[in-house]
């Protein structure tokens, strides 16, 4: 692989990575919210558990972040792993 290949590649982990700190960073903020709401509700002295609609709501889009992080790929390394598979060198570079 030449430098440019390199790089490129440093950069797409390096943007991998990011997201992955990004969801935990989201994590660990929805995590301390949320208990501290619970607290409140325990200490309202309210029946209703009303501390339940934004756990649940932002824990929808807790779990679509967690999806974009670990699960999907960008087309740039769909591409990239497509090309591996089947052996070839750069897109739309003939072989020797």
């Amino acid at each position: 692989m030449d430098e440019f290949g390199e790089l490129a590649a440093r950069e797409r982990e390096a943007k991998r990575i990011a997201r992955r700190q990004w969801f935990w960073l989201h994590a660990a903020v929805y995590a301390t919210t949320n208990i501290l709401l619970f607290v409140i509700w325990v200490l309202s002295d309210v029946e209703f558990p009303w501390f339940v609609f934004p756990l649940f709501g932002w824990g929808i889009f807790l779990a679509a972040h967690a999806v974009y992080a670990f699960v999907i790929k960008t087309p740039e390394e769909i591409m990239i792993e497509r090309e591996r598979r089947e052996g070839g060198g750069s897109p739309g570079v003939p072989g020797p």
